[in-house]
């Protein structure tokens, strides 16, 4: 796409250096031990353009998040209201909660850092002042009269201070583009992710769509155990899967992530890397935690073998390793930065190994329906044969059955390219997967639907 769209919006958020102030100013005057309070402010909206039954939304949400300390008890407050008062309100709120609460030992909150480095600009004034008016006339100067698209864009703010001088605060905004070229089940689809709207590469997830499209007739499918290969936009919803339901805190806390018992042990194919990194700028950066901590990079699993589960401070110490920085609030933990790292097949080169097989485009309705051996359910859209090192017939909707250990424990190649999916916030981060080639698949029949 090679028009950018008008911006006629005024700005969306509150003025951030005023939120911090009051934060400063009301975390100073608490009386509990220690104090940290965490403001996220955000507005998401989304334009479906030819999706008759799109969901379309202009959502604005303010989020006060309160942590206290008092003597040997932890009490802790969430509120949407955005009152002047309502900070103060929030702190007394869990200081009552600690009373409540059963002592316990708890990490000191996070110190200021000697030197604090000044915060990245990951703002887009066009994003933020834009309006869906404005996106859909964009839409339709730039697309088909047979595609259509689903763009979703976010402005948002965190600000944190707490008792011992830390202070946090960052803007950033991101936007998510899905492109549908064509109609039925030869339609091409393609997806990206960005910071800002110069960095989507709005142009490219086009090109990418219509390259993706067939006017071939659907072809039947029977069952069997063929090669597949995983379209970027398909492995992020199974590495987002697995970040959720086996990496995170409150999944390693609550016993059903099989990292627990095989930390340090060949678990993955040894060309399985994922790694949390909110410092690159190849997905979506943010440079802190909801606890105030620096973000760095944390290899979360290494040639198939897994070093850590995503940690806050409390479950550092709770499971005696070493903080994260990956704290969302609400007592858990889990990556917002994530990526599967690329591989060295080029596009050509998967379709090659998967030759005789299929091609999937997007998962959708993916569930995990048994925690414990990671067995996942969920729709396979956009589907093609591959024949002769290049896609041939579509098929329709395939249900797929299988295990994530099983799909991450073999992989015949990975890609080269990747894609980036916004994190489900909508602001903090993003997912990035390239596609990959999965030796004897077994679990994919028709849809009944």
């Amino acid at each position: 796409m090679t028009r950018s769209p008008e911006s006629t919006n005024g700005p969306s958020l509150s003025p951030l250096r005023r939120v911090s102030t009051r934060l400063s100013r009301t975390v100073k005057q608490s009386v509990a031990d220690e104090t940290e309070a965490v403001w996220i402010e955000k507005r998401s909206l989304r334009v479906a353009f030819r999706i008759p039954d799109g969901d379309e939304y202009d959502r604005h949400s303010h989020l006060l998040d309160v942590r206290v300390r008092c003597g040997n008890r932890n009490g802790c407050y969430r509120t949407g209201e955005s009152d002047r008062g309502e900070i103060s309100n929030a702190i007394r709120a869990a200081i009552a909660n600690s009373r409540a609460n059963e002592p316990t030992s708890a990490p000191a909150m996070a110190e200021p850092e000697p030197s604090p480095e000044p915060p990245p600009e990951l703002f887009d004034d066009e994003l933020d002042t834009l309006t869906p008016k404005a996106a859909r006339r964009w839409l339709s100067h730039q697309l088909h009269p047979d595609e259509a698209a689903l763009f979703e864009w976010s402005s948002g703010q965190v600000a944190l201070h707490n008792s011992h001088g830390l202070e946090r605060r960052q803007r950033a905004t991101s936007c998510f583009l899905q492109i549908r070229s064509g109609e039925g089940p030869g339609a091409g689809f393609a997806t990206g992710a960005a910071r800002s709207f110069a960095e989507l590469r709005a142009l490219e997830i086009e090109e990418t769509a219509r390259r993706r499209r067939t006017e071939e007739r659907p072809d039947e499918y029977r069952g069997g155990t063929v090669p597949v290969l995983l379209a970027p936009e398909a492995t992020i919803e199974l590495v987002e899967l697995l970040n959720h339901q086996a990496f995170s805190a409150r999944a390693y806390r609550e016993g059903y992530s099989f990292v627990r018992q095989h930390l340090g042990s060949q678990v993955f194919d040894a060309r399985f890397d994922l790694v949390d990194d909110a410092t690159s700028e190849r997905g979506l950066p943010f440079p802190f935690d909801l606890e105030g901590r620096r973000k760095q990079r944390v290899d979360l699993v290494a040639r198939g073998v897994p070093r850590t589960p995503t940690v806050d401070s409390q479950a550092a110490q709770e499971f005696q390793l070493e903080p994260t920085g990956h704290a969302v609030g609400g007592g858990d933990a889990y990556a917002l930065n994530l990526f599967m790292e690329p591989g060295t097949a080029s596009s050509q080169e998967l379709l090659e190994t998967a030759d005789g097989g299929l091609w999937i485009s997007r998962l959708e309705r993916i569930e995990c329906f048994d925690l414990g051996r990671m067995l996942l359910r969920t729709v396979a859209r956009g589907v093609r044969r591959i024949q002769g090192g290049q896609l041939a017939q579509p098929l329709p909707d395939l249900v797929w059955n299988d295990s994530l250990l099983r799909v991450f424990s073999r992989l015949e190649a990975v890609g080269q390219e990747h894609s980036v999916k916004v994190s489900r916030d909508g602001v903090l981060g993003g997912t990035s997967a390239p596609s990959i080639v999965l030796p004897g698949v077994e679990g994919l029949v028709p849809s009944r639907r």
